[in-house]
């Protein structure tokens, strides 16, 4: 899939919110950066060795000294390609730090997980997959706020019944008259249409949520590439 003309030149809106003179701006955006990463962060960490309470710590004092009096996001520039790089550096770093001072609970288990740490590189399934998958869930939970109450609400529903519940939750795929008959559609060839279109909606809106994140419109490609990769598909 090609970047789409929509996004050609990328937002980066989180570092640009993040490095804003507007105190309520950077906050949102802390905030966002928050919900994007920290099931990522405390998947690496916990793939290092750490327990879960140990990578739930390391994570929230990540956010606090790192992230916001450090500044992290204002490190970011142009040429450095996307923000999921910097973040799993920033996060290898700070680990190793931690448990290099003796911060964690268990000194001997946290060097050990330390150790693990500091051979991890920019790209690790361990945050990858977790990320991706954040990527995702995000770019649908835009499509179903932009489709409730509009005309789109029942490609919504076809899309919802056979293809997210599926993938999700495990469910049996409906064949395409189930899903007309629920979603109330004239057939099951309107059924097949409305799927497609919403699945090219969601896709849209995966490309929106990883431009903000990625300054280059190479980047998010390279990015939208790699979230299919983690995937194993092509990130539906």
């Amino acid at each position: 899939m090609g970047l789409s003309s929509a996004f050609a030149t990328t937002r980066w809106s989180i570092v640009e919110a993040a490095t804003s003179d507007d105190a309520d701006a950077r906050q949102f955006a802390l905030g966002e950066f928050a919900r994007c990463y920290r099931m990522p962060c405390e998947a690496w960490l916990r793939s290092k060795g750490w327990r879960l309470e140990q990578a739930e710590e390391i994570v929230q004092n990540f956010m606090v000294e790192v992230v916001l009096h450090r500044g992290l996001l204002g490190t970011a520039q142009r040429g450095q390609g996307a923000l999921r790089r910097l973040v799993l550096h920033a996060l290898r770093n700070h680990a190793t730090d931690l448990a290099r001072r003796g911060c964690a609970r268990d000194r001997h288990e946290a060097l050990a997980a330390a150790e693990g740490a500091a051979v991890a590189t920019d790209r690790d399934p361990a945050f990858d997959l977790p990320w991706a998958r954040v990527q995702l869930q995000e770019a649908v939970e835009r499509v179903l706020r932009r489709s409730m109450g509009t005309r789109h609400e029942p490609a919504w529903r076809a899309f919802e019944q056979r293809v997210l519940l599926p993938a999700v939750h495990g469910t049996r795929e409906p064949s395409l008259e189930e899903v007309a008959r629920r979603a109330g559609l004239a057939d099951a060839a309107r059924a097949a249409v409305l799927v497609r279109e919403m699945r090219v909606r969601v896709l849209r809106a995966l490309e929106e949520v990883v431009s903000e994140t990625a300054r280059n419109p190479a980047d998010v490609e390279a990015e939208l590439a790699h979230v299919r990769a983690c995937l194993g598909g092509s990130g539906e």
